[in-house]
């Protein structure tokens, strides 16, 4: 296998000043699998419902350094100006353009490899950002930040450790959507797995094949041991030789949360529920709108273990706006996903239900 060295960009320690110097890491080992367009699916969340899910590919490639891993725990010992450092990955991040505005309600992330060293595992947090200019390091030549990159928080949401999934889907989702209308970024925040230097427990997340992007949308946020600072750069401006590629964190995303009649149609449909939140004791009506007719149209709702819980196979229908109904006492409290399949198209949104 080629060998991949990784320079990194760390902080100058003293004047606080941002600044690159270089630590080379070797890539020692790459491990891949095969997964469908979709992914594994237990959740009732596919392609159609995500955002650079279809572009991913059929593999997953877990990129293995010999400190840990590219896009998970590291901790890579070295020298800054003759000052010894131990350079740490904390965050991760994937990058969306958006043409349309949307929802942004959760997060899609696909893990590779999960360890608790530990009793008892820090959160991870998975964070939705906004981009802003001169946010990250642009090249591997670059002293300052000259790239687009993440800028300002707009939502997080904690993940426990124990609820990573490897090699099957886990799902997030914000607290409330937010509304986007310019391009934003996705970011698995792993910093408090680390004990001082040390990886005290180890998380780390897939990434495409080699060249299945161009690299500029996805960022890694380096910091050292010898100051606060932490720095954003794009993932292969880090790399002496360039690893242009996906991770895995995925945008879950809806057009509105406004009634159906307000709603553009995604993916030839529209979908929305009322009551939402709804009671247990609600009868949950489900509005759906076809752009045009399907032949077979049906409505399943998952809860968020990925049980199917529901389902409705309406079966012909003309283009319009159509109506089911969910018997009241069918759901009890809890999230699920409520998705419809009209012939070749389909979306999924979110629904609360509780006493």
């Amino acid at each position: 296998m080629k060998k991949i060295y990784i320079v990194s960009a760390l902080l100058v320690a003293g004047s606080g000043a941002m600044a690159q110097s270089l630590i080379k890491q070797e890539l020692t080992a790459s491990q891949m699998r095969e997964v469908e367009p979709v992914g594994p699916n237990t959740s009732g969340i596919e392609v159609a419902d995500t955002l650079n899910l279809a572009e991913f590919g059929t593999e997953a490639w877990l990129y293995v350094a010999q400190s840990g891993y590219v896009f998970g725990s590291n901790a890579l010992p070295g020298e800054i100006q003759g000052i010894p450092v131990v350079q740490m990955n904390y965050e991760f991040a994937s990058g969306y353009i958006v043409n349309n505005p949307y929802n942004v309600t959760g997060a899609l992330l696909w893990f590779g490899a999960k360890e608790a060293v530990s009793s008892s595992p820090s959160d991870l947090k998975v964070k939705l950002w906004s981009l802003g200019e001169n946010k990250a390091l642009g090249t591997a030549a670059s002293t300052a930040p000259d790239a687009i990159g993440p800028d300002q928080v707009l939502k997080t949401v904690n993940l426990p450790f124990a609820d990573v999934n490897v090699d099957v889907n886990t799902i997030v989702f914000f607290p409330t959507a937010q509304w986007v209308n310019s391009d934003f970024a996705i970011s698995v925040d792993i910093k408090d797995l680390y004990n001082g230097t040390d990886a005290a427990d180890t998380a780390a997340v897939y990434a495409s094949a080699q060249g299945v992007a161009d690299g500029d949308y996805t960022w890694t946020n380096f910091g050292v041991d010898i100051a606060p600072q932490t720095l954003w750069a794009k993932t292969n401006a880090t790399l002496q030789t360039p690893l242009n590629a996906y991770v895995g964190i995925f945008a879950i995303v809806e057009e509105s949360l406004i009634g159906i009649e307000e709603q553009g149609f995604i993916n030839g449909v529209k979908l929305t529920t009322y009551p939402n939140p709804a009671l247990t004791s609600d009868n949950v009506r489900i509005d759906y709108a076809l752009e045009s007719s399907a032949k077979a149209v049906e409505i399943n709702v998952f809860d968020m273990n990925g049980r199917l819980v529901c389902t409705m196979e309406e079966g012909s229908r003309a283009a319009g706006v159509h109506t089911v109904n969910v018997a009241a006492g069918t759901l009890s409290a809890g999230s699920y996903i409520y998705a419809i399949t009209a012939d070749s198209n389909r979306i999924a949104k979110r629904m609360e239900v509780v006493k």
